[in-house]
């Protein structure tokens, strides 16, 4: 039995794989949704399909899928930000890389980028910011589960230039922002 080129399996997303951030559309919504963290990272974001719903509803939501380009139609993670006051500050609001794409520098690529997209379209932006949980972890709330310190992205955000701007909440959560004027 011979395979047509369309049955070729798709390449595997390597470290070396270009990305970029698409449009979530009626053709690849479903795959988004499908995108999965591990089991002790869950605790720090909701589900893909949630924000999707959330950003349905929210008029300063921005939200795309982050794609290993080499790898055809291959989304790898998923942002979305929010752009509620462009002149002072916008927010990561949510983040994920698929467990089986962790690892591969996708992540710290995404938030390049997402930087590049907050300068270029919004340039009167003086911090891009987030929250996350403390380097200890954070407590369970609302339904999602505790994040045990390992699975904290802080350090991850830390390496990427992001500074905390609040203290930790009761929550353990922390305000982090990068300075958009001083890159």
């Amino acid at each position: 039995m011979t395979t047509t080129p369309s049955e070729q399996p798709r390449p595997a997303p390597t470290a070396s794989s270009p990305i970029s951030l698409r449009e979530i559309t009626a053709q690849n919504f479903r795959a988004v949704i499908d995108l999965d963290m591990r089991d002790g990272q869950r605790g720090n974001v909701s589900s893909n399909a949630r924000s999707l719903c959330e950003a349905h509803y929210s008029p300063d939501a921005w939200v795309r899928a982050v794609y290993a380009d080499d790898a055809p139609g291959t989304p790898v993670g998923f942002l979305m930000m929010s752009i509620w006051d462009p002149d002072a500050w916008c927010s990561i609001w949510r983040f994920m890389i698929d467990s089986r794409y962790q690892g591969l520098g996708f992540g710290a690529r995404a938030v390049r980028l997402a930087v590049e997209h907050v300068r270029e379209n919004h340039p009167g932006t003086q911090m891009l910011r987030l929250l996350s949980a403390s380097p200890e972890g954070k407590a369970a709330r609302g339904g999602k589960p505790p994040v045990e310190a390992r699975y904290s992205p802080y350090r991850f955000y830390y390496k990427l230039g992001f500074r905390d701007v609040e203290p930790m909440d009761e929550y353990g959560e922390i305000e982090m922002g990068l300075d958009l004027q001083k890159q």
